[in-house]
């Protein structure tokens, strides 16, 4: 019979390029003498791809956070008086009442969609119709959900002394009535249940 040579297969340390006979001998060789420069990594790749998704929702999450905080603090995009609010004492007991409002630019009505304010997030304050009535459903009222720039926050408009909507004192006058009685504290008016409440803006020179 003819001779049958072994076929060897070496194992070579890619550190200091000693040959071993076994997979098992390279490992023990690498554990003794070069366990620092073979540690395995802290995350396989699998790891690192999952951690890198984890990171990347967090920054999502992260910003959408902190659009909501400053969307929340600049009222949707409207505006209310900058100023203190009065001092006056907040029910303590869960409210449900109904003021109205109107608004007239140049001697015409604005629309006051309904809907404002309801959806993925019921507000304290809102709309069911077009009829101009504020709902103001809350069960913790507070200073800040209970006077009318409240309500033009939740809706995303401005309104303040100097303001209804883009229409501003520089080119016109601007006046707020309640209850028959002009009321100079527009957008820190604390509203009650059946106000009548009017908003009038007037451009110089009536249009």
């Amino acid at each position: 019979m003819g001779e049958v040579k072994a076929i060897m297969t070496e194992y070579n340390c890619a550190l200091c390029q000693k040959n071993f006979d076994s997979a098992e001998a390279l490992q023990m060789h690498n554990q003794a003498k070069h366990a620092e420069a073979v540690k395995p990594p802290l995350l396989t790749g699998k790891q690192k791809k999952k951690a890198l998704n984890w990171i990347i929702v967090a920054v999502i999450v992260g910003f959408l956070i902190f659009g909501t905080t400053l969307l929340v603090k600049r009222g949707g995009g409207g505006s209310s008086d900058s100023t203190p609010l009065p001092d006056f004492d907040v029910p303590k007991k869960p409210i449900h009442w109904h003021p109205h409002l109107t608004i007239r630019i140049d001697g015409k009505g604005i629309p006051i969609p309904k809907d404002i304010g309801l959806g993925s997030v019921h507000q304290p304050i809102h709309t069911h119709e077009t009829d101009g009535v504020l709902h103001l459903e809350n069960n913790n009222p507070s200073k800040q959900t209970v006077v009318l720039g409240f309500f033009f926050k939740v809706w995303g408009k401005k309104f303040n002394k100097d303001c209804i909507f883009d229409y501003c004192t520089d080119k016109g006058t601007l006046k707020m009535y309640v209850n028959g009685k002009e009321n100079t504290e527009y957008g820190n008016y604390f509203m009650q249940d059946k106000d009548e409440i009017l908003i009038e803006y007037t451009s110089t020179g009536g249009g």
